[in-house]
């Protein structure tokens, strides 16, 4: 009987223990959500998010857009600049994006409960001309020059105040736009003129005149020949910061071979003259 009594005593306390282990666990709050997530955008095809992240943390993001006719999707690259911020590329002018953040946990896998919406919209432009000539070939040759060259004005004032391009790790020169700073001959326009560009494979960026290439090898001032006459047909070149300039753009003298964090070229489908919008912070 004495035994009895103390296998049933130990019998309740354990499952006292275990009911208490329930209730405290229970009581166990999620994890607190993602705070003060913020986007802005910063060009018609990029997105700059920020949050409070906590020491230790990691954190993963995603992006859809509200629209699915947006579409291009596949160009959408995350690029993280700590734990705490990230630029989104490869996105479509003028389109609305959901941006998630959530903390992961010790196994590296999203936490829902911690998930932090918000809603931002790519720059939209106001299209002031655009009937410029298509060019056929491979116009995808994007040249360069460099912005310690432009000593004379007007192309010394429109290059003032640009900044290397903290997102692509390019080199290029971009303004307080999100315009990528670049010469282009007489037919589109002259310095200070602004324009939407949009390639084959949807990716879309806008530039800013801040150097003249006259009217160029064509005599029309659309394009100078790249490689010799016959071959491409190089109708915008990148200004860049010399000491930022990428060895593989050194070696081959073109941007266009490569994917620059969601930057991905290809030949040019159009070119549409544009009024100036917000300023940017990068």
């Amino acid at each position: 009987m004495l035994i009895q009594y103390f296998l049933e005593k130990l019998m309740k306390a354990a499952l006292a223990a275990a009911v208490v282990g329930q209730a405290v666990s229970a009581d166990l709050p999620d994890p607190p959500a993602v705070t003060d997530l913020s986007a802005s955008a910063i060009s018609v095809g990029c997105i700059k998010a920020e949050w409070d992240a906590e020491e230790g943390k990691d954190y993963e993001l995603t992006i859809t857009p509200t629209d699915e006719n947006t579409g291009y999707t596949d160009n959408i690259c995350i690029n993280f600049e700590g734990k705490s911020k990230s630029y989104i590329t490869g996105l479509r002018e003028g389109s609305e994006y959901e941006i998630m953040v959530k903390e992961l946990d010790s196994d590296g896998k999203p936490i829902d409960s911690s998930a932090a919406t918000e809603l931002c919209t790519t720059e939209k432009v106001e299209v002031v001309w655009d009937d410029y000539e298509y060019q056929d070939g491979w116009t995808q040759c994007f040249a360069g020059e460099r912005a310690s060259g432009l000593t004379a004005q007007p192309s010394w004032g429109a290059i003032q105040g640009a900044i290397v391009d903290p997102i692509t790790n390019t080199g290029i020169m971009r303004d307080e736009y999100g315009d990528y700073c670049v010469a282009m001959g007489v037919y589109y326009g002259y310095c200070w003129d602004r324009f939407l560009i949009e390639l084959d494979n949807g990716v879309q960026f806008t530039v800013k005149i801040c150097d003249s290439k006259g009217w160029a090898d064509d005599g029309e001032g659309k394009y100078h020949w790249f490689g010799g006459k016959g071959n491409g047909k190089c109708i915008i070149e990148f200004i860049y910061d010399e000491a930022s300039l990428p060895s593989c753009v050194a070696f081959s003298g073109s941007w266009g071979y490569y994917n620059w964090n969601g930057l991905n070229f290809d030949n040019i489908r159009s070119i549409k003259k544009i009024n100036y919008g917000e300023k940017v912070e990068y």
